[in-house]
């Protein structure tokens, strides 16, 4: 991973480990430190042109968005995706260190980050209050959630899956947009499965256990495979064939990323 500091004074300091960044899909992961926080600054504008999951792997996300008042608390197993044009202020006053896996499309490299954001009026008053709806509570909080910046992502509400039909590889999709799709996935031990084409590029991130990735590619029938365990990543190109495989004795439980951008598409 290409480690990277993020911010400055005004906004704040974060610790990146970027993943992976191409034309379709940038994943890092970055961490807050204890008391730490991100706002933004004229420089750093935390605005983007994409779908962003925040997922956290370690402690408990406080994020905001200071435009509109709104506040969600993100504890570790949770995260929460934000659309296109959507301020985003992260927070951590807990004793302990806030680490988030993130899923970011149309990526970077296809100016929906910092590019974007340059062309944004700036914002220069925060807000970190619901407002109207803190009064007439909890009788409009089915209205709060129509108009939400940032969408819950978590076990209790993903749509559930069998990869090949079998329970021992449960699938969990977190996410699917028009550009991004997360799902959370457990392969149980003893699992077996067919080889599975890759169609669109992927990022598997292990949360827990051992996973065995078998890969062989299309081009010369070339076969490989790798061991991952918690907090390493495989990148899975387009065209390739994929299996996951559990030799231990307990689960393993990973997140799987992929996107796919069209060609013409601008910020």
């Amino acid at each position: 991973m290409a480690h990277h500091v993020w911010g400055d004074l005004s906004s704040g300091l974060v610790t990146d480990r970027v993943i992976s960044s191409s034309l379709q899909l940038h994943v890092l992961e970055f961490q807050i430190a204890s008391g730490g926080e991100f706002r933004h600054s004229p420089s750093n504008q935390t605005i983007f042109a994409a779908d962003v999951l925040y997922y956290v792997t370690e402690g408990e996300l406080l994020l905001a968005n200071p435009q509109t008042g709104e506040v969600v608390v993100v504890p570790a197993g949770t995260g929460r995706l934000f659309h296109r044009g959507t301020w985003n202020h992260g927070f951590n006053p807990k004793n302990e260190a806030v680490r988030v896996v993130e899923f970011f499309s149309p990526p970077p490299a296809r100016g929906a980050a910092s590019e974007f954001a340059k062309t944004q009026p700036p914002l220069n008053e925060f807000k970190y209050d619901a407002g109207s709806f803190v009064e007439n509570w909890p009788e409009q909080r089915e209205e709060y959630l129509k108009k939400t910046s940032f969408w819950e992502v978590s076990d209790a509400n993903a749509v559930y899956a069998f990869r090949d039909n079998k329970p021992s590889h449960l699938v969990a999709n977190l996410v699917s947009t028009q550009f991004l799709h997360v799902s959370k996935g457990t392969v149980h031990p003893g699992h077996f499965e067919e080889f599975a084409r890759v169609d669109k590029e992927t990022v598997i991130y292990l949360l827990e256990g051992e996973l065995w990735i078998d890969v062989l590619t299309d081009e010369n029938g070339y076969k490989a495979t790798t061991v991952l365990y918690p907090g390493e990543v495989m990148f899975l190109p387009v065209g390739c064939q994929e299996r996951l495989l559990v030799r231990a004795n307990s689960p393993a439980i990973y997140l799987r990323g992929s996107a796919e951008v069209p060609a013409d598409w601008k910020p």
